[in-house]
């Protein structure tokens, strides 16, 4: 559905986002039971403005490199997840995604067939599609270079073959991003799935074999597909995957930060609301849990704000954002254990939230990117390995 977005401005769309975040925030509980995600959500924020994202500033769109832009997108992020976490992991997936061709045309020399192929990108996201990705494979540890998904070409289109899952936002991205392998090529390269009307039982080339069913980030849909002569296009350019790859990854771990940080933020409002009406009558215990989940809610927050300088100021800002990252997860975790322990076993009633955002934190630990990949990452960021 194409509406008009015409002259809006990141202040224009931050107050539309906030509306609509206001509005989810009523219905919390409601959201908080939901196990898969709603059409009329991603129809709104569209009409909010936040598509444009995916768009670059040239074209009426947000986007003003990655120095210009980080900013303000978390900040979109962060107001949408105090509202409902699983809408805002979908929809961080939008810009993360694009910003590989949104990144190879801030460059001084694009050929014609990655430009026309990216404006067909930022066209799609201005009539309201969404866009995704199906990267992860079992087995392969989160590392999207361990692809072993194969691409093969025949005579109209590639086709794609492999194992893949934590497909977040399934259903309700029209395009989704993912890697295989080409024979003859030793690294993977990048690859868009047009999954408009594309049915699942394997007719198309895409077969569900697991619906998500996770503990955390339990509405993203983030299904398990298996790729069987699925068509697909590849992306133009000298393998834009690993091209882009460098302001991608400062990116999207800053967006999956700002998504833990508006968890944080709703947590704290509601537990200090809670604790504040009995801060007289406290243990000491209870003082001072209360008052290092406070002190580690600060630490997230100087994380974050620290790795959004350095990307800012253009000083090794791969190695901030996935520290910054993980710092965040983990400091989240043990904050909201904190906040609980203070507040007591109320904190895990159904009718409360605490339990629900102490998993979503979890999951994006776990899956943005897991454990072990992010540290490989971050050990080579820090000594260029």
């Amino acid at each position: 559905m194409e509406v008009n977005l015409t002259a809006r401005t990141l202040p224009d769309v931050e107050r539309a986002v906030s509306k609509l975040a206001q509005a989810f925030a009523h219905a919390r509980a409601e959201r908080a039971a939901r196990t898969e995600l709603h059409d009329e959500d991603f129809r709104s924020l569209h009409e909010a403005g936040y598509t444009l994202t995916g768009i670059p500033a040239s074209q009426g769109g947000l986007w003003r490199g990655v120095r210009d832009s980080v900013r303000g997108y978390g900040s979109l992020l962060r107001t949408l997840a105090r509202a409902d976490a699983s809408v805002a992991l979908v929809a961080a997936m939008h810009p993360s995604v694009l910003a590989f061709w949104l990144a190879a045309l801030d460059e001084s020399e694009v050929d014609d067939a990655l430009r026309a192929q990216a404006q067909g990108c930022f066209d799609s996201a201005r009539q309201g599609h969404w866009w995704g990705t199906v990267i992860s494979e079992p087995g392969s540890g989160g590392d999207p270079m361990r692809s072993r998904a194969v691409a093969e070409r025949d005579a109209a289109t590639w086709r794609l073959s492999g194992q893949k899952h934590f497909a977040s936002g399934a259903g309700i991205t029209s395009f989704m991003i993912t890697t295989a392998i080409c024979s003859g090529e030793t690294l993977p390269s990048l690859y868009t799935i047009d999954m408009r009307g594309r049915p699942w039982d394997g007719s198309a080339g895409v077969t569900l074999t697991r619906s998500w069913d996770g503990h955390g980030m339990v509405a993203t849909q983030s299904h398990a597909f298996e790729l069987d002569g699925c068509p697909a296009e590849r992306a133009e350019g000298d393998n834009l995957f690993v091209a882009s790859a460098p302001i991608v990854g400062q990116l999207t771990p800053m967006l999956f930060a700002a998504v833990i940080l508006g968890i944080l933020d709703s947590a704290v409002e509601l537990a200090g609301a809670t604790v504040g009406k009995r801060v007289g009558s406290l243990r000491p215990y209870e003082r001072v849990t209360w008052t290092q989940a406070a002190n580690q809610v600060w630490l997230a927050e100087q994380a974050y704000e620290g790795a959004l300088r350095s990307i800012e100021r253009g000083e090794r800002g791969l190695l901030a954002a996935a520290r910054a990252k993980l710092t965040i997860a983990e400091l989240a975790e043990t904050s909201l254990a904190a906040m609980s322990r203070v507040i007591g076993g109320g904190s895990f009633s159904r009718s409360q939230p605490f339990g629900q955002w102490a998993q979503d934190v979890r999951a994006l630990g776990f899956l943005r990117p897991p454990w072990g990949y992010a540290y490989d990452q971050l050990i080579g960021f820090e000594f260029d390995a």
